[in-house]
């Protein structure tokens, strides 16, 4: 039995002695300890170090290989490494295959047959039109990209099947074009024998039917498979948040949309659908697989290579592997499916879409978020400039519908500003009154303005409505390829591009290139026009860091802006001048005058005035003032005055005055 009233110590601590670690606790803590060391080393001896020894030995192995190879073998493995010119690697490879339309031309490799030669007849790479785009390209080449179709045999039935190195001869027709369809064969010397037929369209669309003839006296199964695969990031990838460029898909009901560096972390994202379409979208141009639809169909993306391909050399995928089909002995059965390889023109993708029943395939388009404003942007945009014959002259009247349909807002805020304009010198008599009492002066400034009918947060919320609009007309201007190349008058010839100009040179006057960063073009020059005579129409502001930030404000913009597409550039420059326009009206008929060059005296003793301070801020507390009220009512029961469009600041119960 043991004993309660033992002495208490160090090695007996009792149960009110709590800053005594027991004995227990530290032979727990002693064995957690040395467990733990024996996990380290056993993970350090067995894991990391042979990884460390493997890696020194890799590096070891290269060293040596570089040390051992003489000057002329160096030279022959960098220019092995380095892509070829595209005319001579495809003047090299076996026998081609040419297809053409009026709008696509290009060629499949005979050797393995590999479509990786595709060339947009409509579109170039540069306004100079030298170069047509090119969405395929062969191996060894600049923006590596084929596209190849076969079949995948079951284990137990030892079937040879079209690879790589395939010779397929050509039956039928010597070139593919539209309603000229073409059909490859090969036979695999056990009695099976496989089609491919391909027919072309008019514009961008491949219909692949591949066919088996099953005469090797057994039965067989196969899988249909098609993929796309690229080396590297494509030339031109811009990476930009406002278009996404990459792996993209719409599979199990979902746009797959996770990105090149998703990718190279090591993920393989593996679907399944009866339904769908994959591959890979840059900015303006798509390569994309359509599988066999109505039958469950397995939908991959994988990567191969290191993961931060400084190089741009990994190997990036997009395949997709068909439902088995079976075939006994004397039976032939046959797959179809498609393949778009073209720009990404939305009225065309539509119309593949409705017709070809190809699910979603119009989110191939990056319309973005606000997808409710910018499809209707592109349909104005694009009816308007078949209209005029110029996308220019479309934006321009698109901008004046715009400013037409939000006109009743900016009547709004116009008027607002007006009035406010109109009690400036009620402000600095104001100031003047009462000096540094910013509290009194702050009341008596929001009870000026409800007895004037002035509210300067009607003048806000309509500006900030129209943030969206410029928002989505930007991506519209960005992502659509309408606009790409688009002339309008004068040195503007692409209005997806920014103004070519610039000040610094006098507009192309002085014979001298300034750098990137120093492109302000004419019309970037115009918007900063137009905003600066649109500060001077509005109200003084009663801050010194406001009224710093308003009179900086549009050369930054100005700066920012003439980095953007010129189509945006001329619509934010319109619609400012518009608006400027529409305020002048607005005035005038209030009665409130207009003083665009110079200061008045009323505008120099109220900047004085500002600048000597106290700083005030009235929206603040009416805009809090508002929210209670709408909240929580105005708590005393009283009907409001029909003159008044707010009320006056109440002193809030839960703050006291600091003495």
């Amino acid at each position: 039995m043991q004993n309660s009233n033992l002495p208490q110590g160090p090695n007996n601590p009792g149960p009110h002695n709590k800053d005594q670690m027991h004995p227990s606790d530290m032979r727990n803590m002693f064995i957690f300890f040395v467990l733990a060391a024996l996990v380290y080393f056993t993970f350090d001896s067995f894991i990391l170090k042979p990884q460390r020894e493997a890696i020194q030995t890799q590096n070891k192995v290269e060293a040596e290989i570089a040390a051992s190879m003489t000057p002329e073998q160096k030279v022959q493995l960098e220019e092995a490494a380095k892509p070829k010119p595209r005319g001579e690697v495809l003047s090299t490879t076996g026998g081609r295959l040419k297809f053409a339309n009026a709008e696509l031309r290009g060629s499949i490799n005979l050797q393995g047959g590999q479509i990786d030669d595709a060339a947009l007849l409509e579109y170039f790479e540069t306004l100079e039109k030298e170069n047509n785009v090119t969405v395929l390209n062969p191996r060894g080449t600049t923006g590596q990209r084929a596209i190849e179709y076969g079949w995948i045999a079951a284990a137990k039935d030892s079937v040879a099947v079209p690879g790589k190195d395939t010779i397929w001869s050509v039956s039928g027709n010597a070139e593919l074009a539209p309603g000229k369809p073409v059909t490859l064969l090969w036979n695999n010397a056990q009695g099976i024998t496989f089609e491919r037929r391909l027919e072309l369209d008019e514009h961008f669309m491949f219909t692949i039917t591949q066919r088996v003839i099953n005469n090797a006296g057994k039965k067989i199964t196969l899988y249909p498979y098609g993929l796309v695969s690229q080396k590297g990031l494509p030339p031109g990838h811009q990476g930009a948040w406002m278009s996404y460029e990459g792996p993209i898909g719409f599979v199990e009901e979902s746009l797959y949309n996770e990105g090149y560096g998703h990718l190279r972390k090591g993920k393989k994202d593996v679907l399944h659908s009866d339904h769908g379409w994959l591959g890979f979208t840059e900015k303006y141009w798509l390569t994309a697989l359509i599988p066999p639809q109505g039958q469950n169909v397995k939908y991959s993306y994988s990567y191969a290579g290191p993961e931060k391909d400084k190089k741009n050399i990994g190997l990036y995928q997009a395949d997709f592997l068909g439902a088995p089909l079976e075939l006994q002995a004397g039976q032939s059965g046959e797959v179809q499916s498609r393949l778009f390889v073209g720009a990404k023109r939305v009225l065309q993708i539509k119309d593949y879409e409705k017709n070809l029943d190809i699910a979603q395939f119009d989110l191939a388009v990056d319309f973005g978020w606000f997808w409710f404003m910018t499809k209707p942007f592109f349909y104005a945009l694009h009816y308007m400039g078949l209209f005029f014959g110029n996308m220019g002259a479309a934006i321009i009247l698109l901008t004046i519908m715009l400013r037409a349909a939000v006109f009743p807002l900016t009547n709004i805020s116009y008027r607002s500003f007006a009035k406010m304009k109109m009690v400036a010198p009620l402000v600095t008599e104001m100031r003047e009154k009462y000096g540094e009492d910013k509290q009194k002066m702050q009341e008596e400034l929001v009870k000026m303005y409800q007895r004037e009918g002035v509210n300067p947060m009607s003048g806000c919320f309509p500006i900030l409505l129209q943030i969206p609009i410029f928002f989505a007309l930007y991506k519209t201007f960005f992502v659509t390829i309408e606009l790409r190349h688009a002339p309008f008058f004068g040195w503007i010839q692409d209005l997806s591009a920014a103004d070519p100009t610039s000040v610094f040179n006098l507009f192309g006057l002085i014979p001298w290139d300034p750098p990137s960063f120093l492109i302000i073009g004419v019309w970037p020059c115009l918007m900063l026009l137009a905003m600066i005579v649109q500060k001077k129409l509005n109200p003084p502001p009663q801050d010194p860091l406001q009224r710093d930030i308003a009179n900086y404000m549009p050369f930054l913009f100005a700066f920012i802006m003439s980095k953007f597409a010129a189509g945006l550039v001329v619509y934010w420059t319109f619609s400012a001048f518009i608006g400027v326009l529409q305020q002048m009206i607005i005035m005038k008929s209030m009665g409130v005058p207009i003083h665009l060059f110079g200061e008045t005296e009323d505008e120099k003793e109220a900047e004085e005035a500002v600048e000597k301070g106290p700083a005030l801020h009235p929206l603040v507390d009416m805009a809090e003032q508002e929210v209670e009220d709408a909240l929580f009512g105005d708590g005393e029961g009283e009907e409001e005055t029909p003159k008044k469009e707010i009320s006056p600041p109440k002193p809030k119960k839960s703050k006291k005055k600091k003495k």
